[in-house]
């Protein structure tokens, strides 16, 4: 006899709920820096989304454990928290390549959905924080895959020298200054120079608006290597607190009726 179970496929409406709360969860997860791997479950009477967490990782384990004491059963302590979060879901250690991680079946939709609440909530202000600098560069043309999140501080990474001049413009730095530069030409031998004083101007001007010293830190291409790099500038580690008196500047400087980008009043 057929298993209902196997081959009856789930209706249109009940495979688009599921994928919504996939991609709320995952999106969630990923905005944490907890390495999850959701999917969703296929047929009627599965569980609604299954998520995968590995276990050997430190933003794993300080969600799953937080203040709490270890427990010798590992899926214990994420047990125990949605137990109290009114989540309905099975969870279960299991194999994951040379360790373990746990396996988490959530019942409904509306479950996955609260898991995806409960972990923006026990983000972390480090990973929070780098969110809302995220939004920021990307509002004014900066890539946000150049932000990460480590040891409770925010990583601001190689900017290239377009990017860079946009961040300066609009926290309001001179023109003046930036236009006696010669950075159109990064194969120009002395190029460096250049980005070395843009670097210069950019740290005082960064440093102001995150509200504490911020590096600002030159990272030329090489002769060998400028065909597949251009010239960058490092920002540094900022606090969380930084982090966001740096997305909020920038925030403000894109809002109506407000002066930015170069020209502006030097700070």
């Amino acid at each position: 006899m057929p298993n209902a179970e196997v081959d009856t496929p789930l209706d249109d409406t009940a495979h688009q709920e599921r994928q919504a709360a996939l991609r709320a969860l995952g999106t969630a997860f990923r905005d944490s820096g907890v390495h999850a791997m959701p999917k969703v479950g296929m047929v009627p009477g599965s569980a609604a989304v299954i998520v995968t967490i590995p276990l050997d990782e430190p933003d794993a384990q300080r969600f799953l454990i937080g203040r709490g004491l270890p427990s010798p059963d590992a899926a214990a302590p994420l047990r125990h928290l949605l137990e109290q979060h009114g989540i309905n879901a099975r969870v279960e250690v299991v194999e994951f390549g040379p360790g373990t991680a746990l396996k988490v079946e959530l019942a409904a939709g509306d479950d996955a959905v609260r898991l995806a609440a409960l972990v923006i909530d026990r983000r972390s202000d480090a990973h929070s924080a780098a969110l809302r600098l995220k939004a920021a560069f990307t509002g004014i043309g900066i890539s946000k895959e150049h932000i990460f999140v480590a040891d409770g501080a925010v990583l601001v990474g190689d900017i290239d020298i377009q990017e860079a001049l946009a961040l300066y413009a609009v926290l309001g730095g001179h023109s003046g200054e930036v236009d006696e530069l010669d950075l159109d030409d990064r194969w120009d031998p002395q190029s460096w120079r250049d980005v070395e004083t843009l670097a210069e101007l950019l740290g005082p001007v960064v440093s102001k608006a995150s509200g504490d010293l911020l590096a600002s830190t030159p990272n030329p291409a090489c002769q060998g290597c400028i065909s597949s790099r251009s010239h960058r500038i490092t920002l540094g580690s900022a606090s969380p607190e930084q982090a966001l008196l740096l997305a909020d500047a920038i925030a403000a400087a894109g809002a109506p009726g407000a002066t930015s980008g170069a020209g502006s009043p030097a700070v």
